[in-house]
């Protein structure tokens, strides 16, 4: 099956499972939808953020970048040159979920944030301008976009984010020493299976009860959705909730198990 085909089928079986707020019986996630999905109220950083990606998208300058993982779970990193506005606007969160994602920062207030695929720091940045008193730690694989994504953060002034470079097998180990406890998590790279599996394990050491995990592109594969549904089925974790594009997971021993898919 193409990807193609592959992403239409995943969002086919989203539309027919997903509800609205109304669907939803939990105290705890009606008021995420009610206070984080469904706020529409406009934030002074969202425009610095839309302005710094308007620039990456105009600029034409070729960079090495270097995968070490994807949809297709290619076993082999790999080289490839693009521009910046390519990869500006084809690998950067949207402004959608961008502004979700600092949503949730801002509701949850977590202390310690862990991302696991920087690229050019547009989710990095949504993340720390949420809660400026967090520390923030980013790990990216590839020199290029990391480097692109420090004089991006220099732009906006930003400076409670840590950044780590390399293979996230290798680095992530200091990375969890560093944070010592982690509060929120965004896993946005290496897309395959195994490796999402690896990197949720190893996260879950540092975890506690009011933990928050976001997983990107959980139905971007076949190996990405049944990493996502294997990890929703893990016995640490509570409540799941589905977003097609992303997916937000909970620890708390106080939830009653359950898992909802809700349109968004």
């Amino acid at each position: 099956m193409s990807s193609i085909i592959f992403s239409i089928a995943a969002y086919l079986r989203y539309l027919q499972k997903s509800g609205s707020r109304h669907s939803v019986h939990s105290p705890f996630v009606f008021s995420l939808v009610d206070k984080v999905f469904n706020n529409n109220d406009d934030k002074p950083e969202f425009e610095k953020i839309s302005k710094l990606r308007k620039a990456l998208s105009k600029n034409s300058r070729i960079i090495e970048v270097t995968d070490f993982g994807t949809g297709r779970e290619l076993k082999n990193y790999s080289h490839r040159f693009e521009s910046v506005s390519s990869i500006s606007k084809n690998s950067a969160i949207s402004e959608k979920y961008g502004e979700l994602l600092f949503r949730l920062v801002e509701y949850f207030k977590p202390q310690t944030i862990i991302e696991l695929g920087s690229s050019l720091g547009i989710s990095t940045l949504y993340m720390a301008m949420a809660q400026p008193g967090a520390v923030v730690l980013t790990v990216e694989g590839c020199t290029a976009k990391s480097e692109r994504a420090t004089a991006n953060f220099e732009h906006l002034n930003v400076t409670n984010i840590t950044q780590h470079i390399g293979r996230f097998d290798i680095v992530l180990p200091d990375v969890i020493k560093q944070a010592g406890k982690l509060d929120f998590a965004f896993i946005d790279g290496n897309h395959t299976y195994a490796a999402t599996l690896e990197n949720f394990k190893a996260l879950l050491a540092i975890s506690h009860n009011d933990t928050v995990f976001v997983f990107d592109d959980i139905h971007w594969s076949p190996g990405m959705e049944k990493a996502w549904n294997e990890i929703a089925d893990h016995e640490r974790v509570t409540v799941s909730v589905d977003l097609f594009r992303i997916g937000i997971l909970f620890l708390r021993k106080e939830l009653t198990r359950q898992k909802f898919v809700i349109s968004c």
